[in-house]
C-alpha cells in the first residue's frame, strides 16, 4: 500500500521492512512526526512526483 500511495511516509520508529517500501521517513510518533510531515505537505515543502 504504501508503494502506491502519493505520500508514502512512514515514521523513524517504523518496522525495517515498512520503513524501507516508504518514499519518505519522518520522525517518530514521541516526536510529533505526523503534524511535521502534515505541515511540510500544507506548506508546499513535500510534493507528489
Amino acid at each position: 500500500m504504501l508503494k502506491n500511495v502519493g505520500y508514502g511516509v512512514a515514521m523513524a520508529n517504523a518496522i525495517p521492512e515498512v520503513k524501507a517500501v516508504a518514499r519518505l521517513t519522518t520522525a517518530s510518533n514521541e516526536e510529533d512526526g505526523v503534524a511535521k510531515m502534515i505541515n511540510q505537505v500544507v506548506s508546499g515543502q513535500f510534493m507528489e512526483e
